[in-house]
């Protein structure tokens, strides 16, 4: 059974052998495995495993679906680029080394332990959970060396960030370049410009990559019937839609979801 997120800052998950969940872009993502062990699919990394007492890291532009291998226990911290928690743990040098996954330590079981007891009290308004997330940040920023949270937090936007976040979170609402640059109040020129700048490819190249990445994560994760993926998509007609899987995944869908099950159980 596939679940989606709400829209909490910090939430407590209990999920059963073999249950998913969907984490959608919008927001970075910082997964603590507690109890148990999962799967994670994401838009752009390869599929890991996270086994208890690990925490891993997704930026805001990622969709990540987590399957549970065994009853498992995971909290989930959801920031944005100008959260309290970035502004205590970055900014940091880029580096080569992308290790988003880092141990769990001692101090981060007690602060999710007390978090957690404010939660089940009904203590959870909306500033104290931004209180926690700093405080998170503070952990991190005291508990870990500069070298583990600079590779851990390495995907995390530098210059330009409110731009790249803005494109992500509205992209997914528009269907062209021309859409994107109004709703973002830039000239059509102006817009390519300084997204070619920022992204280093054209943004119609980039809307075409997403959109396709999007569809193959729909039709190969989620149990959606093709008509409604083509509908959730916007395309005009399932012929369009067939049409845009073959020139842009090299199949037709429901041939990609055939051979991705045939995979599943090789």
């Amino acid at each position: 059974m596939m679940k989606t997120e709400n829209d909490n800052p910090i939430e407590f998950l209990q999920l059963n052998e073999g249950q998913s969940w969907s984490l959608e872009p919008g927001a970075n993502k910082i997964i603590l495995v507690m109890e148990g062990k999962i799967e994670l699919r994401s838009s752009n990394h390869p599929e890991i495993c996270l086994t208890s007492s690990n925490m891993v890291f997704y930026p805001f532009q990622e969709r990540v679906v987590l399957k549970a291998t065994r009853k498992t226990k995971v909290v989930l911290l959801r920031f944005s680029n100008q959260s309290s928690l970035c502004n205590v743990v970055t900014p940091f040098d880029k580096k080569d080394d992308n290790s988003i996954i880092l141990p769990l330590k001692d101090v981060i079981f007690n602060y999710i332990q007390i978090l957690e007891k404010y939660i089940k009290k009904g203590i959870d308004s909306d500033f104290l959970l931004e209180l926690k997330l700093k405080e998170f940040g503070y952990i991190l920023k005291h508990f870990y060396s500069e070298e583990q949270l600079q590779s851990f937090f390495n995907l995390l936007p530098g210059n330009d960030s409110l731009f790249t976040e803005e494109v992500y979170s509205l992209s997914l609402s528009v269907r062209s370049v021309r859409q994107l640059a109004e709703r973002m109040n830039y000239s059509y020129s102006g817009f390519n410009k300084r997204f070619r700048r920022v992204f280093n490819m054209s943004a119609y190249s980039w809307m075409r990559n997403q959109r396709a990445k999007q569809v193959y994560q729909d039709i190969c994760q989620t149990s959606k019937s093709l008509k409604e993926i083509s509908t959730n998509h916007k395309f005009a007609t399932l012929s369009h839609f067939n049409e845009f899987c073959h020139k842009n995944l090299g199949n037709s869908p429901s041939e990609i979801r055939r051979k991705n099950r045939t995979r599943q159980y090789i």
